[in-house]
């Protein structure tokens, strides 16, 4: 009897521990599961993991070129102080620049007017090998051959010029004296007896300053026949009024043109 009670007390203990070993296996059940579940979140947390390592490399790469950025500019700081430092002494060296600049303007000016005025030497030089005189922007041809005044004219024009006129007082001063008193046709003529006096070359009449210029009693018209001037006296009032025809010497007159370079 006592045997099969114990047979009886092991089944039921093993029934037990079937049981427990049931729960058990239960509960490992649920534990795989939630093991699994682990793993995956595991894996999440790594992939995140991986995701900030990546971000931390680059934000660790983003500072080192910032770094490398702030050592750059720290540099050109540097320098522009460095340039800052500089530029007094450059506006000074400017300064000193400009003044030269301006005075080799100037010598660049004077030599320019000197090469001008040398130019010009020369061209009046030119002329006056000719026979020419130089006076106030003119030339001036006095001949040595007297002609009638409208031989004279063709003369001058052949010349390049025409018989002279008279602007002004020095003007008539020069051309009285360089006569010395001898008779010399001037460019002034009138068309008959009626007409007006006027210059053959052109320049403008001026009655009121001429009228000083004339010998007193000048001009006449003697015989009705005195339509052209001439110098016949060694001063201011020197005009005289006479025949075209006549043969005198005469002057002629070009205004100087600089030669072409």
């Amino acid at each position: 009897m006592r045997t099969i009670s114990n047979v009886k007390n092991n089944a039921q203990l093993l029934k037990g521990r079937v049981d427990n070993i049931s729960a058990l296996g239960s509960e490992i059940k649920r534990n795989r599961g939630g093991v699994e579940a682990t793993g995956i979140q595991v894996q999440k947390v790594n992939a995140s993991l991986d995701h900030v390592r990546s971000q931390i490399w680059k934000l660790e790469t983003g500072v080192k070129e910032a770094n490398a950025q702030i050592q750059m500019l720290t540099r050109s700081w540097e320098a522009v102080n460095d340039l800052n430092a500089q530029i007094p002494e450059l506006k000074r060296n400017l300064d000193k620049a400009s003044s030269i600049n301006a005075k080799v303007q100037g010598l660049q000016t004077s030599l320019e007017n000197i090469s001008k005025v040398l130019k010009q030497q020369n061209d009046i030089l030119q002329m006056v090998s000719q026979g020419w005189k130089y006076f106030k922007g003119n030339f001036y041809y006095f001949s040595q051959v007297p002609k009638t005044w409208y031989s004279a004219q063709q003369f001058c024009v052949s010349r390049d010029s025409h018989l002279t006129s008279v602007a002004s007082e020095s003007e008539q001063e020069f051309l009285y004296k360089m006569a010395g008193g001898l008779f010399y046709w001037i460019g002034l003529t009138k068309a008959g007896s009626e007409g007006d006096w006027y210059w053959v070359d052109d320049t403008p009449f001026n009655k009121v300053q001429s009228a000083r210029f004339w010998i007193p009693g000048e001009p006449n018209n003697f015989g009705n026949n005195e339509h052209c001037a001439n110098i016949k006296m060694s001063s201011l009032q020197s005009w005289n009024d006479a025949s075209c025809d006549n043969k005198l010497l005469f002057i002629c007159k070009r205004p100087y043109i600089p030669s072409e370079p």
